[in-house]
């Protein structure tokens, strides 16, 4: 009989050997589930019963939000609207220590409800915030740091893509994940204002005060009547109705996404050219991402055939941990496993094997799929390998190193951290909302 440990150690090793060679990760996955229901569900018959449980898991109702999120963002972002949202925003904060670092974390947590998309996020505020932070004369912790820590916010606040992923792999509720992840996005993003306020105090050269262009009330509340808060009711139009439990989460992205039709037209940006752009990148990214859950079922059905996960659960049984040692142990996993593959293939890795323990122990599946979120958010900023870390140095300019980057990443990583210990130590912070989703 083969070994539970030696079953996830050949996973484990063929996935490393792929990746590490340059194979996407999708494919990556699907070619390892492949090979492994031919080993070790029978031979052909095997790889027969992989390919119906696949086509039952991408015909499933629940995983529909994905494409339609990511058009909704999509033709937002192509239309230009977010553009000019973003420099109302800027005109609100004044004097304050850090201003174009914190614009960068407010303009992060407002797109975030319009993108989903933390690469997005990402490279949209680096390239309009990074020129005019070096024309300040900002410091690059300043100018890094608030740009690839808010970008993760995307993970966070709905409509998020890979939460939806996350709950349909993990059968957890997709609106319990995504109404739950509201106000630990709002926790994290505030940890990162009031981080870049107290160090601009401290040491102002990194954030020199400015004179800025003085609007008047009237201006400003004009342009954000007229470009923020349309944008904000797209928002609204998402998240209510599944607050109040009038619409699924499929419903509300099929809003939002004719929200953003509305929006587009109404500001005269809607074309063919930014309609087929959008259709383009909606296609390759739910493509992507749907080949990676075809991979996440598939691994999932091998490990639950051959007895792995279960001997997984009885060894971890036989420790007698507590529930708070589990849950640390499963967020030191995520945070190792974070510093070297992308968000998709740790949750691919992972949840099949976490989700038997979590039930079994009796912890509230959404709390803990909270948890996760922010573990792989910190994984996004983590070196060496996280992707906003690349992302960032794609679109920063030459005198901006990786260890630039690098190090001001880290103190966005433990305000990641201290949001996860505020949910550890206060769970209703995460329980009282999805209570009330439920009921």
């Amino acid at each position: 009989m083969i070994e539970w440990w030696s079953i996830l150690l050949f996973f484990f090793i063929s996935f490393s050997i792929l990746i590490f060679i340059g194979v996407p990760v999708s494919f990556s996955f699907l070619f390892i589930n492949v090979i492994g229901s031919f080993i070790f569900m029978g031979g052909v018959q095997g790889v027969k019963q992989l390919s119906l449980s696949i086509y039952s898991a991408l015909s499933n109702f629940t995983i529909t939000p994905i494409p339609l999120f990511i058009l909704m963002g999509e033709i937002i972002f192509q239309s230009g609207i977010a553009f000019k949202a973003l420099n109302v925003i800027d005109k609100f904060f004044g004097k304050i220590p850090g201003r174009l670092s914190i614009l960068s974390v407010a303009a992060s947590t407002f797109f975030s409800g319009l993108t989903g998309s933390a690469i997005s996020n990402t490279a949209l505020l680096g390239s309009i915030l990074i020129p005019e932070m070096k024309k300040k004369g900002y410091g690059k912790p300043f100018i890094i740091g608030p740009i690839i820590g808010s970008g993760g916010l995307a993970m966070m606040i709905p409509p998020s893509a890979l939460a939806v992923v996350l709950g349909s792999v993990a059968h957890i509720s997709v609106a319990g994940i995504l109404v739950g992840s509201i106000l630990p996005g709002l926790i994290m993003a505030s940890l990162y204002t009031l981080y870049i306020i107290t160090r601009a105090l401290i040491q102002p050269s990194l954030a020199p005060a400015y004179e800025s262009q003085k609007h008047s009330k009237t201006t400003i509340l004009k342009e954000f009547f007229l470009f923020v808060l349309p944008l904000f009711s797209v928002v609204i139009l998402v998240i209510a109705p599944i607050y109040f439990g009038a619409a699924t989460p499929t419903e509300c992205a099929a809003l939002g996404c004719l929200g953003s039709l509305v929006l587009s037209a109404f500001y005269k940006k809607l074309n063919l050219a930014i309609l087929k752009k959008s259709l383009e990148v909606t296609t390759k990214i739910s493509c992507m991402i749907f080949l990676i859950i075809a991979g996440s079922v598939g691994f999932g059905q091998i490990i639950s055939f051959t007895g792995a996960g279960n001997g997984m659960t009885l060894f971890m049984s036989s420790l007698s941990i507590s529930k708070t040692t589990l849950i640390i142990l499963t967020i030191i996993i995520m945070l190792i496993l974070g510093c070297f593959m992308d968000q998709i293939a740790m949750m691919m890795i992972t949840l099949p094997l976490f989700m038997p323990l979590i039930h079994q122990y009796q912890i509230n599946p959404v709390w803990f799929g909270i948890i996760m979120l922010i573990a792989m958010d910190i994984g996004f900023t983590s070196p060496p390998f996280g992707l906003l870390l690349f992302v960032f140095k794609g679109i920063a300019p030459d005198d901006i190193s990786m260890p630039d980057i690098y190090k001001a990443a880290i103190p966005f990583i433990l305000c990641n951290l201290i949001t996860i210990i505020l949910i550890l130590v206060f769970p209703n912070i995460v329980l009282y909302v999805t209570d009330i989703v439920k009921h």
